[in-house]
C-alpha cells in the first residue's frame, strides 16, 4: 500500500507538472528567406552590401511549474545559411564575415537558453534576453535576431502598471554566434566606439485610462552614456471608422562615468501622429535634436524610435527631421495585401568633420507585403522593400547614398 501511495503521488506530481510546464508551452519555427542589396551610389570600399540567405528561428517556450513560485525554460535556436554572397561586397548583417578576408561564412547557428521564474504577475528571466522598450531594442531586422545576455524582471502585479528592469553584460549580434562586449555606435565618427562592462535599465508604462498610456525609462551604459525618456501615447476613436493616435517622447542623453566614448549631450523631442480612416493610414513624425552631439545608441542594433527608416537613421547633431508616411490595406479587394510609402528629410546637420554645419539627408521608401490569408499556405508572408537614400556629406561618412532592395519570404509553423 505504501508503494502504491508513493506511485500515485509521483503520477499526480508529474501530471501537475505536465499540465503547466508542458501543456501551457508554445513551439514555433520560422523559415526566413532574405535577399538584401544595398547598392552604393558614390565611391565606397565596396560597390554594394549584398547577400541572399536562408534562416530558421525556433522558439520553444515552456509554461510554469505549479506552486507559489513557478519555474520554466525558454529555448531560442537559430540557424543561417548562405545562398549567395562573396567577398567583393560588404556585409549586410545577415552573415558572419572574416575580419581579414571579408569571406562570408556558409552557415552558422546557436542555441540560447533562458531560465525563468514567476510569482503572481512578476517574472524573472536569466540568460538570453530580447528586450524591446524605448531605451533598448534587440533588433529583429535581419536574417536572425540580435540577443542580449543578462537578467531581467517584469512585474504587472499593480493594476495598469507594467514595470521593467534588467542588467545586461553581453550582446550577440545578428551576424554572429559569439557573446561580445557591448559598444556604443561610432557611426559617422560621432562617438569613440568604446566598450562597456555592462548596462542596466529600469522603467515602465502606466495605463492611466483606456486611451492614455504614460511611459518613463532610464538606461545606464556604464562609463559611456546614460539616457532617460518620458512620454505618452494617446488613442482617440473619433468614430467607428476613424482613429487618431498621438505619441510624444522626450529623450535626454548624457555621458556617464569615465565617458570613454567622449562627450554625449543630446536632447531629442520625438513626435508621431497617426490618423487611420477605414483602410487608409496617414502618419506624420518628427525628430528635433538639441545639444552638442548626436543621439547615442548601441552598436549593431537599432533604437526604440518610431521613425523607422532603413539605410539612413537621421540621428545627427542638431538635425531637424520630418517624416510623412502613408499606408493602405487592400483587404476589401485582396485579403492580406498592404502597401506603405514614406518620405523622411533631415536638415541642419552639424558635422564639420563630414563637410559642413548645415548638411542634409533624405530617404524615400516603398514597402509591399502580402500574407496568404487561408488554405495550405496560410500565413506565408511575402514582402518587398525599396529605398532611395541620399545626403550631401563627405565621402568619409559611413552612411552613404544608396538604392536598397530587400525581399523576404517568411513562414511560421505553430506546433503548439
Amino acid at each position: 500500500m505504501k508503494k502504491l501511495s508513493i506511485s500515485c503521488a509521483a503520477l499526480l506530481s508529474c501530471s501537475t507538472f505536465a499540465n503547466d510546464f508542458i501543456d501551457k508551452s508554445s513551439v514555433t519555427l520560422t523559415a526566413r528567406n532574405f535577399y538584401f542589396d544595398r547598392d552604393y551610389q558614390e565611391q565606397a570600399a565596396f560597390p554594394a552590401a549584398k547577400d541572399w540567405t536562408q534562416g530558421f528561428i525556433l522558439k520553444a517556450n515552456s509554461g510554469y511549474t505549479e506552486g507559489t513560485v513557478g519555474f520554466g525554460l525558454d529555448v531560442l535556436a537559430t540557424a543561417g545559411f548562405k545562398l549567395y554572397a562573396d567577398d567583393h561586397d560588404a556585409g549586410t548583417g545577415n552573415l558572419p564575415r572574416d575580419l581579414k578576408t571579408n569571406q562570408p561564412t556558409s552557415s552558422y547557428g546557436e542555441i540560447g537558453l533562458t531560465a525563468k521564474a514567476k510569482i503572481s504577475q512578476s517574472e524573472l528571466k536569466v540568460g538570453t534576453l530580447t528586450p524591446m522598450n524605448p531605451v533598448l531594442v534587440a533588433s529583429p531586422a535581419r536574417l536572425l535576431p540580435q540577443t542580449y545576455q543578462g537578467v531581467s524582471l517584469q512585474s504587472k502585479d499593480i493594476k495598469n502598471l507594467d514595470l521593467q528592469a534588467a542588467y545586461i553584460n553581453k550582446v550577440n549580434h545578428r551576424d554572429s554566434t559569439n557573446w561580445e562586449n557591448i559598444k556604443i555606435s561610432g557611426v559617422n565618427g560621432r562617438f569613440k566606439a568604446e566598450e562597456t562592462d555592462g548596462l542596466y535599465y529600469t522603467g515602465g508604462f502606466y495605463q492611466l485610462n483606456p486611451a492614455l498610456r504614460l511611459g518613463l525609462f532610464y538606461l545606464n551604459v556604464n562609463d559611456l552614456y546614460e539616457q532617460s525618456t518620458t512620454g505618452f501615447l494617446y488613442k482617440w476613436e473619433i468614430d467607428p471608422r476613424t482613429q487618431l493616435n498621438t505619441y510624444f517622447h522626450y529623450y535626454r542623453s548624457r555621458d556617464e562615468g569615465q565617458a570613454k566614448a567622449g562627450l554625449v549631450d543630446n536632447d531629442l523631442y520625438h513626435t508621431h501622429v497617426e490618423l487611420k480612416r477605414d483602410n487608409h493610414k496617414f502618419i506624420v513624425g518628427s525628430f528635433q535634436h538639441h545639444g552638442d552631439t548626436a543621439f547615442p545608441y548601441l552598436s549593431g542594433g537599432e533604437t526604440g524610435l518610431l521613425i523607422d527608416t532603413w539605410p539612413g537613421e537621421f540621428l545627427n547633431p542638431k538635425e531637424k527631421v520630418y517624416s510623412l508616411r502613408y499606408e493602405y490595406d487592400f483587404k476589401d479587394y485582396v485579403q492580406g495585401l498592404r502597401f506603405m510609402t514614406r518620405y523622411t528629410r533631415g536638415s541642419n546637420i552639424y558635422a564639420p568633420h563630414l563637410g559642413g554645419t548645415n548638411l542634409k539627408e533624405d530617404e524615400l521608401d516603398f514597402d509591399v507585403g502580402y500574407t496568404v490569408p487561408s488554405g495550405t499556405f496560410k500565413n506565408l508572408g511575402l514582402r518587398a522593400r525599396y529605398a532611395i537614400y541620399d545626403n550631401n556629406m563627405s565621402a568619409t561618412a559611413n552612411i552613404k547614398p544608396v538604392n536598397e532592395t530587400r525581399l523576404n519570404i517568411d513562414y511560421t509553423w505553430k506546433f503548439k
